[in-house]
Protein backbone atom coordinates (compact mmCIF):
# COMPACT_ATOMS: atom_id res chain seq x y z
CA UNK A 1 0.00 0.00 0.00
CA UNK A 2 1.43 3.32 -1.01
CA UNK A 3 1.74 6.04 1.63
CA UNK A 4 2.06 9.77 1.04
CA UNK A 5 3.55 12.52 3.11
CA UNK A 6 0.96 15.14 4.02
CA UNK A 7 1.90 18.79 4.52
CA UNK A 8 -0.29 21.59 5.76
CA UNK A 9 -1.64 24.17 3.35
CA UNK A 10 0.63 26.86 4.83
CA UNK A 11 3.78 24.74 4.55
CA UNK A 12 3.08 23.72 0.96
CA UNK A 13 2.24 27.24 -0.12
CA UNK A 14 5.39 28.76 1.32
CA UNK A 15 7.68 26.07 -0.08
CA UNK A 16 6.08 26.36 -3.50
CA UNK A 17 6.50 30.13 -3.49
CA UNK A 18 10.12 29.90 -2.35
CA UNK A 19 10.92 27.28 -5.00
CA UNK A 20 9.21 29.27 -7.76
CA UNK A 21 10.98 32.50 -6.86
CA UNK A 22 14.36 30.80 -6.59
CA UNK A 23 13.86 29.07 -9.96
CA UNK A 24 12.96 32.36 -11.58
CA UNK A 25 16.13 34.10 -10.32
CA UNK A 26 18.28 31.20 -11.56
CA UNK A 27 16.58 31.22 -14.96
CA UNK A 28 17.09 34.95 -15.34
CA UNK A 29 20.74 34.60 -14.40
CA UNK A 30 20.78 37.77 -12.37
CA UNK A 31 23.90 38.68 -10.44
CA UNK A 32 21.95 40.42 -7.65
CA UNK A 33 20.09 37.19 -7.05
CA UNK A 34 19.62 37.75 -3.32
CA UNK A 35 17.97 41.16 -3.76
CA UNK A 36 15.85 39.82 -6.61
CA UNK A 37 14.73 36.86 -4.53
CA UNK A 38 13.64 39.17 -1.73
CA UNK A 39 11.61 41.30 -4.14
CA UNK A 40 9.91 38.25 -5.65
CA UNK A 41 9.10 36.79 -2.24
CA UNK A 42 7.72 40.11 -1.01
CA UNK A 43 5.45 40.31 -4.05
CA UNK A 44 4.23 36.72 -3.81
CA UNK A 45 3.66 36.77 -0.05
CA UNK A 46 2.15 40.24 0.01
CA UNK A 47 4.59 41.62 2.57
CA UNK A 48 7.37 44.21 2.53
CA UNK A 49 11.05 43.47 2.08
CA UNK A 50 11.74 43.95 5.80
CA UNK A 51 9.39 41.07 6.61
CA UNK A 52 11.01 38.90 3.94
CA UNK A 53 14.39 39.66 5.46
CA UNK A 54 13.04 38.72 8.90
CA UNK A 55 11.67 35.43 7.56
CA UNK A 56 14.95 34.55 5.91
CA UNK A 57 16.90 35.53 9.03
CA UNK A 58 14.68 33.31 11.13
CA UNK A 59 14.99 30.49 8.63
CA UNK A 60 18.78 30.77 8.76
CA UNK A 61 18.70 30.44 12.56
CA UNK A 62 16.52 27.31 12.36
CA UNK A 63 18.65 25.86 9.57
CA UNK A 64 21.83 26.44 11.56
CA UNK A 65 20.27 24.67 14.54
CA UNK A 66 18.97 21.82 12.35
CA UNK A 67 22.33 21.02 10.72
CA UNK A 68 24.36 21.57 13.86
CA UNK A 69 26.38 18.67 15.16
CA UNK A 70 24.77 16.19 17.55
CA UNK A 71 26.80 15.93 20.75
CA UNK A 72 26.58 13.43 23.58
CA UNK A 73 24.45 15.69 25.77
CA UNK A 74 21.06 14.77 27.16
CA UNK A 75 17.59 15.95 26.20
CA UNK A 76 17.72 18.77 28.76
CA UNK A 77 20.50 20.55 26.91
CA UNK A 78 18.94 19.77 23.53
CA UNK A 79 15.63 21.29 24.56
CA UNK A 80 17.36 24.40 25.87
CA UNK A 81 19.15 24.79 22.53
CA UNK A 82 15.87 24.33 20.67
CA UNK A 83 14.14 26.91 22.83
CA UNK A 84 16.96 29.41 22.27
CA UNK A 85 16.83 28.81 18.49
CA UNK A 86 13.06 29.24 18.39
CA UNK A 87 13.28 32.58 20.19
CA UNK A 88 16.06 33.78 17.92
CA UNK A 89 14.09 32.68 14.85
CA UNK A 90 10.87 34.41 15.89
CA UNK A 91 12.54 37.61 17.14
CA UNK A 92 13.17 39.24 13.71
CA UNK A 93 9.62 38.40 12.55
CA UNK A 94 8.14 39.81 15.76
CA UNK A 95 10.29 42.91 15.35
CA UNK A 96 9.19 43.34 11.72
CA UNK A 97 5.49 42.94 12.55
CA UNK A 98 5.80 45.47 15.36
CA UNK A 99 7.54 47.89 12.99
CA UNK A 100 4.69 47.50 10.50
CA UNK A 101 2.18 48.47 13.20
CA UNK A 102 4.20 51.52 14.19
CA UNK A 103 4.73 52.65 10.62
CA UNK A 104 1.06 52.23 9.75
CA UNK A 105 0.03 54.48 12.65
CA UNK A 106 2.68 57.10 11.86
CA UNK A 107 1.53 57.24 8.23
CA UNK A 108 -2.17 57.38 9.10
CA UNK A 109 -1.83 60.15 11.70
CA UNK A 110 0.60 62.78 10.36
CA UNK A 111 -0.62 65.49 12.76
CA UNK A 112 -0.19 64.97 16.49
CA UNK A 113 -1.31 67.17 19.36
CA UNK A 114 0.61 67.58 22.60
CA UNK A 115 -0.85 65.49 25.41
CA UNK A 116 -0.23 68.31 27.91
CA UNK A 117 -1.22 71.59 26.21
CA UNK A 118 -3.09 70.23 23.15
CA UNK A 119 -0.99 72.36 20.77
CA UNK A 120 0.29 70.85 17.54
CA UNK A 121 3.46 68.84 18.05
CA UNK A 122 5.91 69.09 15.13
CA UNK A 123 7.48 65.96 13.70
CA UNK A 124 11.20 65.69 14.34
CA UNK A 125 11.66 62.53 12.29
CA UNK A 126 11.96 58.87 13.16
CA UNK A 127 13.83 57.74 16.25
CA UNK A 128 14.95 54.22 17.03
CA UNK A 129 15.07 52.61 20.44
CA UNK A 130 15.11 49.11 21.91
CA UNK A 131 13.08 47.07 24.39
CA UNK A 132 13.77 43.74 26.04
CA UNK A 133 11.16 41.14 25.11
CA UNK A 134 10.72 37.42 25.68
CA UNK A 135 12.44 36.91 22.31
CA UNK A 136 15.43 39.05 23.20
CA UNK A 137 16.17 42.69 22.43
CA UNK A 138 14.00 44.22 19.71
CA UNK A 139 14.48 47.56 17.96
CA UNK A 140 11.86 49.75 16.33
CA UNK A 141 11.52 53.18 14.71
CA UNK A 142 8.68 55.58 15.50
CA UNK A 143 8.03 59.25 14.79
CA UNK A 144 8.89 61.73 17.52
CA UNK A 145 6.73 64.87 17.68
CA UNK A 146 7.96 67.76 19.78
CA UNK A 147 5.80 70.52 21.25
CA UNK A 148 7.63 73.85 21.20
CA UNK A 149 5.27 75.75 23.59
CA UNK A 150 5.70 73.34 26.52
CA UNK A 151 8.75 71.36 25.47
CA UNK A 152 7.03 67.97 25.67
CA UNK A 153 7.54 65.13 23.25
CA UNK A 154 5.08 62.55 22.04
CA UNK A 155 5.44 59.28 20.14
CA UNK A 156 1.86 58.50 19.19
CA UNK A 157 2.55 55.21 17.42
CA UNK A 158 4.43 53.89 20.44
CA UNK A 159 1.48 54.87 22.66
CA UNK A 160 -1.08 53.25 20.36
CA UNK A 161 0.60 49.85 20.25
CA UNK A 162 1.06 49.88 24.04
CA UNK A 163 4.84 50.17 24.30
CA UNK A 164 5.86 52.12 27.38
CA UNK A 165 8.87 54.26 28.11
CA UNK A 166 10.48 51.53 30.22
CA UNK A 167 13.02 48.90 29.22
CA UNK A 168 10.60 45.98 28.82
CA UNK A 169 7.73 45.01 26.53
CA UNK A 170 4.35 44.78 28.29
CA UNK A 171 4.22 40.98 27.98
CA UNK A 172 7.63 40.52 29.57
CA UNK A 173 6.87 43.04 32.34
CA UNK A 174 3.58 41.26 32.97
CA UNK A 175 5.33 37.90 33.31
CA UNK A 176 8.10 39.23 35.56
CA UNK A 177 5.70 40.95 37.95
CA UNK A 178 3.51 37.84 38.10
CA UNK A 179 6.54 35.75 39.05
CA UNK A 180 7.57 38.30 41.68
CA UNK A 181 4.07 38.20 43.15
CA UNK A 182 4.32 34.44 43.57
CA UNK A 183 7.92 34.07 44.79
CA UNK A 184 10.58 36.34 46.37
CA UNK A 185 12.25 38.82 44.04
CA UNK A 186 15.61 37.02 43.93
CA UNK A 187 13.91 33.80 42.87
CA UNK A 188 11.85 35.73 40.31
CA UNK A 189 15.16 36.83 38.74
CA UNK A 190 16.24 33.19 38.37
CA UNK A 191 12.87 32.10 36.98
CA UNK A 192 12.81 34.99 34.51
CA UNK A 193 16.14 33.80 33.16
CA UNK A 194 15.35 30.09 33.03
CA UNK A 195 11.72 30.29 31.89
CA UNK A 196 11.61 33.47 29.82
CA UNK A 197 15.19 33.73 28.61
CA UNK A 198 15.50 37.33 29.84
CA UNK A 199 18.07 38.73 32.24
CA UNK A 200 16.94 41.22 34.87
CA UNK A 201 18.30 42.39 38.22
CA UNK A 202 16.56 42.25 41.59
CA UNK A 203 16.34 46.03 41.46
CA UNK A 204 14.68 45.79 38.05
CA UNK A 205 12.10 43.38 39.45
CA UNK A 206 11.43 45.68 42.39
CA UNK A 207 10.88 48.65 40.10
CA UNK A 208 8.46 46.75 37.88
CA UNK A 209 6.49 45.55 40.92
CA UNK A 210 6.33 49.10 42.32
CA UNK A 211 5.15 50.45 38.97
CA UNK A 212 2.37 47.89 38.66
CA UNK A 213 1.33 48.22 42.30
CA UNK A 214 1.22 52.02 42.02
CA UNK A 215 -1.10 51.71 39.02
CA UNK A 216 -3.36 49.22 40.82
CA UNK A 217 -3.49 51.42 43.93
CA UNK A 218 -4.25 54.57 41.93
CA UNK A 219 -7.13 52.86 40.14
CA UNK A 220 -8.45 51.34 43.37
CA UNK A 221 -8.29 54.68 45.20
CA UNK A 222 -9.99 56.48 42.33
CA UNK A 223 -12.74 53.88 42.17
CA UNK A 224 -13.22 53.94 45.95
CA UNK A 225 -13.64 57.71 45.85
CA UNK A 226 -15.99 57.69 42.87
CA UNK A 227 -18.24 54.91 44.17
CA UNK A 228 -18.19 55.88 47.87
CA UNK A 229 -21.82 55.53 49.05
CA UNK A 230 -21.41 58.39 51.55
CA UNK A 231 -20.69 62.06 50.89
CA UNK A 232 -18.54 64.35 53.04
CA UNK A 233 -21.50 65.09 55.33
CA UNK A 234 -22.27 61.43 55.91
CA UNK A 235 -25.34 61.46 53.67
CA UNK A 236 -26.01 58.56 51.37
CA UNK A 237 -25.26 59.05 47.69
CA UNK A 238 -27.11 57.40 44.80
CA UNK A 239 -25.50 54.07 43.99
CA UNK A 240 -23.20 54.12 40.95
CA UNK A 241 -22.59 50.63 39.65
CA UNK A 242 -19.42 49.75 37.72
CA UNK A 243 -19.89 49.03 34.03
CA UNK A 244 -18.46 45.52 34.40
CA UNK A 245 -20.96 44.42 37.07
CA UNK A 246 -22.59 40.99 36.73
CA UNK A 247 -26.01 41.03 35.10
CA UNK A 248 -28.07 39.24 37.74
CA UNK A 249 -28.19 39.72 41.49
CA UNK A 250 -27.71 36.59 43.62
CA UNK A 251 -30.46 35.26 45.83
CA UNK A 252 -28.02 34.88 48.74
CA UNK A 253 -24.71 36.76 48.78
CA UNK A 254 -21.82 36.08 51.14
CA UNK A 255 -18.86 38.05 52.33
CA UNK A 256 -16.22 36.58 54.62
CA UNK A 257 -13.66 38.91 56.14
CA UNK A 258 -10.72 38.68 58.50
CA UNK A 259 -7.22 40.06 59.01
CA UNK A 260 -3.71 38.60 58.98
CA UNK A 261 -0.67 40.15 60.65
CA UNK A 262 2.50 40.64 58.59
CA UNK A 263 5.79 41.94 59.95
CA UNK A 264 6.87 45.36 58.73
CA UNK A 265 9.96 47.39 59.53
CA UNK A 266 10.46 51.10 59.92
CA UNK A 267 13.87 52.74 59.84
CA UNK A 268 14.95 54.33 63.13
CA UNK A 269 17.61 56.98 62.33
CA UNK A 270 18.40 57.56 66.02
CA UNK A 271 19.62 53.97 66.42
CA UNK A 272 21.78 53.99 63.30
CA UNK A 273 25.37 52.89 63.97
CA UNK A 274 28.11 55.17 62.49
CA UNK A 275 30.45 53.49 60.03
CA UNK A 276 34.03 52.80 61.26
CA UNK A 277 36.63 55.46 60.31
CA UNK A 278 38.04 54.94 56.83
CA UNK A 279 35.29 52.57 55.73
CA UNK A 280 33.34 53.10 52.55
CA UNK A 281 29.90 52.32 53.90
CA UNK A 282 27.47 54.73 55.49
CA UNK A 283 25.70 54.36 58.79
CA UNK A 284 24.44 50.94 59.74
CA UNK A 285 20.66 51.12 59.56
CA UNK A 286 18.45 50.00 62.42
CA UNK A 287 14.76 49.22 62.19
CA UNK A 288 11.76 48.96 64.44
CA UNK A 289 9.60 45.91 63.76
CA UNK A 290 5.84 46.21 63.83
CA UNK A 291 3.04 43.80 63.00
CA UNK A 292 0.53 45.33 60.57
CA UNK A 293 -2.82 43.84 59.68
CA UNK A 294 -3.72 43.08 56.09
CA UNK A 295 -7.50 42.98 55.94
CA UNK A 296 -8.95 40.43 53.56
CA UNK A 297 -12.42 39.81 52.21
CA UNK A 298 -13.90 37.30 49.81
CA UNK A 299 -17.26 37.82 48.13
CA UNK A 300 -19.26 35.03 46.52
CA UNK A 301 -22.77 33.95 45.61
CA UNK A 302 -24.78 31.33 47.41
CA UNK A 303 -25.09 29.25 44.25
CA UNK A 304 -21.28 29.11 44.03
CA UNK A 305 -21.21 26.95 47.16
CA UNK A 306 -20.72 23.31 46.11
CA UNK A 307 -20.65 20.17 48.22
CA UNK A 308 -17.71 17.79 47.71
CA UNK A 309 -18.81 15.40 50.45
CA UNK A 310 -20.97 15.36 53.58
CA UNK A 311 -18.26 17.13 55.55
CA UNK A 312 -16.47 19.16 52.90
CA UNK A 313 -17.56 21.91 50.53
CA UNK A 314 -15.89 24.26 48.08
CA UNK A 315 -16.51 27.59 46.40
CA UNK A 316 -16.70 27.54 42.63
CA UNK A 317 -15.96 31.24 42.27
CA UNK A 318 -15.11 34.16 44.53
CA UNK A 319 -13.60 37.64 44.45
CA UNK A 320 -10.78 38.79 46.73
CA UNK A 321 -10.01 42.17 48.28
CA UNK A 322 -6.84 42.81 50.31
CA UNK A 323 -5.78 46.04 51.94
CA UNK A 324 -3.24 47.07 54.55
CA UNK A 325 -4.87 49.85 56.56
CA UNK A 326 -7.84 50.87 58.68
CA UNK A 327 -11.32 49.38 58.44
CA UNK A 328 -12.92 52.48 56.88
CA UNK A 329 -10.54 52.61 53.92
CA UNK A 330 -10.88 48.85 53.63
CA UNK A 331 -14.67 49.26 53.48
CA UNK A 332 -14.28 51.68 50.58
CA UNK A 333 -12.09 49.14 48.76
CA UNK A 334 -14.58 46.32 49.35
CA UNK A 335 -17.56 48.37 48.22
CA UNK A 336 -16.81 48.34 44.44
CA UNK A 337 -16.53 44.54 44.54
CA UNK A 338 -19.88 44.31 46.32
CA UNK A 339 -21.42 46.49 43.64
CA UNK A 340 -19.92 44.40 40.84
CA UNK A 341 -21.38 41.24 42.36
CA UNK A 342 -24.69 43.04 43.09
CA UNK A 343 -24.31 42.13 46.75
CA UNK A 344 -26.56 45.07 47.61
CA UNK A 345 -29.42 43.67 45.51
CA UNK A 346 -29.37 40.16 46.97
CA UNK A 347 -32.44 38.94 48.84
CA UNK A 348 -30.20 37.98 51.77
CA UNK A 349 -26.74 39.39 52.51
CA UNK A 350 -24.56 37.36 54.87
CA UNK A 351 -21.27 38.36 56.50
CA UNK A 352 -19.24 35.57 58.12
CA UNK A 353 -16.43 36.55 60.49
CA UNK A 354 -14.60 35.77 63.71
CA UNK A 355 -16.37 38.52 65.64
CA UNK A 356 -13.74 41.29 65.56
CA UNK A 357 -15.02 44.73 66.52
CA UNK A 358 -13.76 46.36 63.33
CA UNK A 359 -15.92 43.97 61.31
CA UNK A 360 -19.00 45.19 63.21
CA UNK A 361 -18.03 48.73 62.28
CA UNK A 362 -17.51 47.67 58.68
CA UNK A 363 -20.97 46.12 58.46
CA UNK A 364 -22.57 49.16 60.10
CA UNK A 365 -20.89 51.32 57.42
CA UNK A 366 -22.74 49.57 54.59
CA UNK A 367 -25.88 51.40 53.40
CA UNK A 368 -27.95 48.23 53.86
CA UNK A 369 -28.48 45.60 56.52
CA UNK A 370 -26.57 42.33 56.62
CA UNK A 371 -26.99 39.13 58.56
CA UNK A 372 -23.82 38.72 60.60
CA UNK A 373 -22.90 35.14 61.51
CA UNK A 374 -20.13 34.28 63.93
CA UNK A 375 -17.85 31.60 62.54
CA UNK A 376 -18.79 28.41 64.40
CA UNK A 377 -15.31 26.97 64.17
CA UNK A 378 -13.79 29.97 65.98
CA UNK A 379 -16.20 29.31 68.83
CA UNK A 380 -15.32 25.62 68.92
CA UNK A 381 -11.61 26.40 68.93
CA UNK A 382 -11.95 28.78 71.87
CA UNK A 383 -14.01 26.22 73.82
CA UNK A 384 -11.34 23.56 73.31
CA UNK A 385 -8.67 26.00 74.48
CA UNK A 386 -10.57 26.54 77.73
CA UNK A 387 -11.17 22.80 78.09
CA UNK A 388 -7.43 22.20 77.77
CA UNK A 389 -6.71 24.79 80.46
CA UNK A 390 -9.35 23.39 82.85
CA UNK A 391 -8.51 19.71 82.43
CA UNK A 392 -4.85 19.52 81.55
CA UNK A 393 -4.29 16.00 82.85
CA UNK A 394 -7.68 14.42 82.20
CA UNK A 395 -8.33 13.86 78.53
CA UNK A 396 -11.74 12.28 79.07
CA UNK A 397 -12.98 15.16 81.25
CA UNK A 398 -11.57 17.66 78.78
CA UNK A 399 -13.41 16.10 75.84
CA UNK A 400 -16.64 15.68 77.81
CA UNK A 401 -16.70 19.31 78.92
CA UNK A 402 -15.80 20.70 75.49
CA UNK A 403 -18.36 18.59 73.63
CA UNK A 404 -21.09 19.53 76.06
CA UNK A 405 -20.46 23.26 75.54
CA UNK A 406 -20.19 22.89 71.78
CA UNK A 407 -23.50 21.03 71.71
CA UNK A 408 -25.10 23.95 73.55
CA UNK A 409 -23.61 26.43 71.08
CA UNK A 410 -24.83 24.46 68.08
CA UNK A 411 -28.27 24.28 69.66
CA UNK A 412 -28.35 28.07 69.88
CA UNK A 413 -27.79 28.13 73.64
CA UNK A 414 -24.70 30.31 73.85
CA UNK A 415 -26.03 31.97 77.00
CA UNK A 416 -26.03 28.56 78.70
CA UNK A 417 -22.31 28.25 78.02
CA UNK A 418 -21.74 31.69 79.55
CA UNK A 419 -23.66 30.54 82.62
CA UNK A 420 -21.65 27.32 82.82
CA UNK A 421 -18.39 29.31 82.80
CA UNK A 422 -19.44 30.97 86.06
CA UNK A 423 -19.16 27.64 87.89
CA UNK A 424 -15.77 26.46 86.61
CA UNK A 425 -12.76 26.81 88.87
CA UNK A 426 -9.71 27.57 86.73
CA UNK A 427 -6.28 26.98 88.25
CA UNK A 428 -3.73 29.61 87.41
CA UNK A 429 -3.84 33.04 85.84
CA UNK A 430 -3.63 31.75 82.26
CA UNK A 431 -6.64 29.46 82.65
CA UNK A 432 -8.63 32.20 84.43
CA UNK A 433 -7.94 34.63 81.57
CA UNK A 434 -9.02 32.09 78.93
CA UNK A 435 -12.29 31.51 80.79
CA UNK A 436 -12.97 35.24 81.13
CA UNK A 437 -12.09 35.88 77.48
CA UNK A 438 -14.43 33.13 76.29
CA UNK A 439 -17.28 34.49 78.37
CA UNK A 440 -16.73 38.00 77.01
CA UNK A 441 -16.40 36.71 73.46
CA UNK A 442 -19.69 34.80 73.63
CA UNK A 443 -21.53 37.67 75.34
CA UNK A 444 -20.42 40.11 72.65
CA UNK A 445 -21.53 37.81 69.85
CA UNK A 446 -24.75 36.17 71.08
CA UNK A 447 -26.72 38.04 68.43
CA UNK A 448 -24.69 36.25 65.73
CA UNK A 449 -24.93 32.68 67.08
CA UNK A 450 -28.42 31.45 66.18
CA UNK A 451 -27.00 28.42 64.38
CA UNK A 452 -30.20 26.31 64.28
CA UNK A 453 -31.98 29.12 62.40
CA UNK A 454 -29.04 29.69 60.06
CA UNK A 455 -28.89 26.00 59.18
CA UNK A 456 -32.66 25.83 58.70
CA UNK A 457 -32.22 28.64 56.18
CA UNK A 458 -29.53 26.63 54.37
CA UNK A 459 -26.79 29.13 55.22
CA UNK A 460 -23.09 28.58 55.78
CA UNK A 461 -21.92 28.96 59.38
CA UNK A 462 -18.16 28.66 58.90
CA UNK A 463 -15.65 31.18 57.53
CA UNK A 464 -13.06 28.62 56.52
CA UNK A 465 -12.72 30.20 53.08
CA UNK A 466 -11.35 33.46 54.48
CA UNK A 467 -9.03 31.57 56.84
CA UNK A 468 -7.68 29.76 53.80
CA UNK A 469 -7.36 33.06 51.96
CA UNK A 470 -5.37 34.56 54.83
CA UNK A 471 -2.76 31.90 54.18
CA UNK A 472 -2.91 31.30 50.43
CA UNK A 473 -3.51 34.88 49.26
CA UNK A 474 -1.54 36.84 51.87
CA UNK A 475 0.51 34.64 54.16
CA UNK A 476 2.13 32.43 51.53
CA UNK A 477 3.95 35.46 50.12
CA UNK A 478 4.09 38.04 52.91
CA UNK A 479 4.66 35.78 55.93
CA UNK A 480 7.53 33.64 54.70
CA UNK A 481 10.19 32.83 57.27
CA UNK A 482 12.23 35.89 58.26
CA UNK A 483 10.45 38.32 55.96
CA UNK A 484 10.35 41.96 57.04
CA UNK A 485 8.53 44.36 54.74
CA UNK A 486 8.41 48.09 54.43
CA UNK A 487 4.85 49.23 55.00
CA UNK A 488 4.57 50.38 51.39
CA UNK A 489 6.01 47.10 50.12
CA UNK A 490 3.59 45.03 52.18
CA UNK A 491 0.64 47.14 51.04
CA UNK A 492 1.71 46.79 47.40
CA UNK A 493 2.18 43.04 47.57
CA UNK A 494 -1.12 42.50 49.41
CA UNK A 495 -3.03 44.20 46.60
CA UNK A 496 -1.09 42.41 43.87
CA UNK A 497 -1.76 39.05 45.48
CA UNK A 498 -5.50 39.77 45.40
CA UNK A 499 -5.15 40.78 41.73
CA UNK A 500 -3.40 37.50 41.03
CA UNK A 501 -6.05 35.36 42.70
CA UNK A 502 -8.81 37.33 40.98
CA UNK A 503 -7.23 36.27 37.66
CA UNK A 504 -7.07 39.93 36.69
CA UNK A 505 -3.43 40.12 35.55
CA UNK A 506 -3.90 40.33 31.79
CA UNK A 507 -6.80 42.78 32.03
CA UNK A 508 -4.69 45.01 34.28
CA UNK A 509 -1.81 44.87 31.80
CA UNK A 510 -4.12 46.15 29.08
CA UNK A 511 -5.31 48.92 31.41
CA UNK A 512 -1.70 49.96 31.95
CA UNK A 513 -1.02 49.94 28.21
CA UNK A 514 -4.10 52.05 27.53
CA UNK A 515 -3.05 54.56 30.18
Amino acid sequence: MKTTTKTTHGEGRFLNILTACWTKTVREGREDRDARLRLLLADRLGVDEQMVGALLEGFEVLATYAVGGIDDGDVLGEEENALHASREAVRPVFEARLQQRLSRIDEAVPLVRCARCNEMAVSEGLRTRSWLSQFGTIRARRRYNGCKPCGCGRMLAQERVGLGDGMYTPRLAESITKLATVVPHAMAVELTSSLLGAEISVHGVEELVKERAAFVEARAAEEAETLDPWDDKGLQRPIIRPADAVREAPDVAYMETDGVIVMTRREDPERAVPAPPGSRGGKGRRYELEGREVKNAIVYRGDDCARESETRGCLLDKRYVSYLGGWREFAKRVWPTLLRERFDQARLRVVLSDGSEWIRLLCAWFPFTVLMILDLFHVKHRIWEVAQALHRDDEAARAEWARAQIARVEAGEGSAVIEALRFVKPRGETARKLVDDLGTYLANNLDRMDYPRYRAMGLRVGSGAIESSNYHVTGARLKMQGMRWSEAGAADMAQLRAELFNRNWRARTRDMMAA
